[in-house]
């Protein structure tokens, strides 16, 4: 198990302090800057929407990217098990 330890990360125009751990510190800072990205590409878009809309707004089109990577990857572990199938279809006529 990792050590634990708390990680000062500026999020969206506001700094928390996270607990996390060593081995999933550099993961947790990389997700802190995409949400970031994400954030002022928000704003940059419609820079009008106030704030509170906007962390919204970023937080469920982060949603939809997870639903949307989620779905691609089930569609890429049936592909996978149909090819398996067929492999082994293969195989056994081969023999």
């Amino acid at each position: 198990m990792s050590e634990a330890i708390v990680v000062e990360l500026r999020l969206i125009e506001q700094t928390f302090r996270l607990n996390t751990t060593v081995d999933k510190r550099e993961e947790l800072e990389r997700a802190a800057e995409l949400l970031n990205q994400k954030f002022q590409e928000m704003r940059r878009n419609a820079p009008r929407v106030e704030h509170n809309k906007l962390v919204i707004m970023t937080a469920l089109q982060m949603a939809q990217d997870v639903f949307i990577l989620n779905k691609s990857l089930q569609q890429y572990a049936h592909c996978e098990h149909l090819l398996q199938s067929i492999l082994e279809d293969v195989e056994q006529t081969v023999e």
